[in-house]
């Protein structure tokens, strides 16, 4: 009988944490959903890192993006990235790896959480679903804590944990749909930063 209850209780646990785990994918889902169907978006936030706490937007459309954070910019054209810092006028241009990219776009996990990462339900509330995400040796990043709106399943809050154990927060202060977004708006343009030294690391 001993032996019946240990196996049954077993089987409730694993049963209950791949319902959780098809929750927070289903969670995860709909909002990789609602962000690719409000077609191109801005999206201001506050960013906060173990250096500061800084604000700023980012454009998003399909797998381009543009962040600026005042001091930085960074825009990726799906292919070619450029990093521009303000103090030192300085522009960096690299083809950057899936990864790199993914720590540049706060947003990318909607891309690649299928990918090494277990995806698990968190501490829920009333107005917002918390899912949980733990990467393998191999991901970008070894947890990713995503809150969403229950009712717009748009993200609010976004938690990141590197390899390296240094940790970004990202709160989600506006969310503006349908924008116009040309090719340049994600590619660096010289005439804008004409003191801007362009360093091609390609």
């Amino acid at each position: 009988m001993k032996r019946i209850m240990c196996l049954w209780v077993a089987v409730m646990c694993c049963w209950c944490g791949t319902l959780m785990a098809q929750d927070a994918n289903k969670v995860l889902d709909k909002t990789a959903a609602t962000l690719k169907g409000s077609g191109n978006v801005k999206i201001g936030f506050t960013m906060t890192t173990e250096a500061g706490s800084s604000t700023g937007y980012i454009k998003l459309q399909g797998q381009r993006f543009v962040v600026n954070l005042g001091g930085t910019i960074t825009w990726f054209d799906g292919k070619t990235m450029w990093s521009y810092v303000k103090k030192n006028e300085e522009v960096n241009v690299t083809t950057p790896s899936a990864d790199e990219v993914a720590r540049m776009n706060p947003y990318a996990f909607l891309t690649f959480y299928k990918k090494g990462y277990v995806a698990k339900m968190g501490g829920s509330t009333a107005k917002e679903h918390e899912v949980v995400l733990t990467g393998s040796g191999a991901t970008a990043y070894q947890k990713v804590v995503v809150r969403v709106n229950k009712s717009s399943h748009e993200p609010t809050y976004i938690q990141m944990l590197s390899a390296k154990g240094n940790e970004t927060t990202i709160r989600c202060n506006s969310f503006v749909k349908n924008q116009k977004y040309t090719d340049a708006t994600f590619r660096f343009n010289k005439k804008n930063y004409p003191n801007a030294e362009v360093v091609d690391l390609r």
